[in-house]
């Protein structure tokens, strides 16, 4: 047999016993935190964790004797295709960010080394030549302060250079002045 009690509250008197109920188990919970301590789970939430120790790294060792896989022809042109990428991206940003146009010199000034090696007889002088008007250029841009900005004969410089080296120095065109075999 059960029992029902009923008790009228008015509305303003059950915010009372609310709020007091709720204060009461405010207090309790305080007290038993206080008393207990952090628990376990709490506990490991806040504390800093050693870092594990890594396994053996790797050594890497350099070999400096080896041979090049293809031979020169093959090497030219992929260099003449990479200093033609990296000559596009300097003349598409030039003038925006300073340490992205000289990165984009830098690779364009090394992939024409590279050619300039794998040449022999007049192309290649003529493309030291070009070597070292870029390598002013490389010198004037460096030497420049933070405010960073490109004259329009500089560009119209590059401009030209790239239009010189596009018609002489294409692998048809230069094909009887780069050595034969893999060396």
């Amino acid at each position: 047999m059960s029992r029902t009690i009923l008790i009228n509250v008015t509305p303003a008197e059950a915010g009372v016993i609310h709020t007091t109920v709720s204060r009461r188990f405010l207090a309790l919970f305080l007290i038993c935190t206080l008393l207990a301590g952090c628990s376990p789970q709490w506990r490991g939430k806040f504390t800093r964790k050693k870092k594990g120790v890594s396994g053996p790294q790797p050594i890497l060792t350099l070999q400096s004797n080896v041979q090049a896989t293809h031979p020169p022809a093959i090497r030219y042109q992929e260099h003449f295709a990479y200093w033609k990428s990296w000559h596009s991206e300097l003349l598409g940003s030039l003038g925006e960010i300073r340490k992205r146009d000289m990165t984009y010199l830098n690779g364009s000034i090394g992939e024409l080394r590279s050619l300039a090696q794998l040449l022999s007889g007049p192309p290649s002088e003529k493309l030291k030549g070009i070597l070292v008007e870029l390598n002013d250029l490389q010198e004037q841009w460096e030497g420049r302060s933070q405010a960073w900005s490109v004259s329009s004969s500089e560009r119209t410089r590059l401009e030209q250079l790239e239009r010189q080296i596009n018609r002489d120095f294409y692998y048809s065109k230069v094909k009887e002045w780069i050595p034969s075999g893999t060396d």
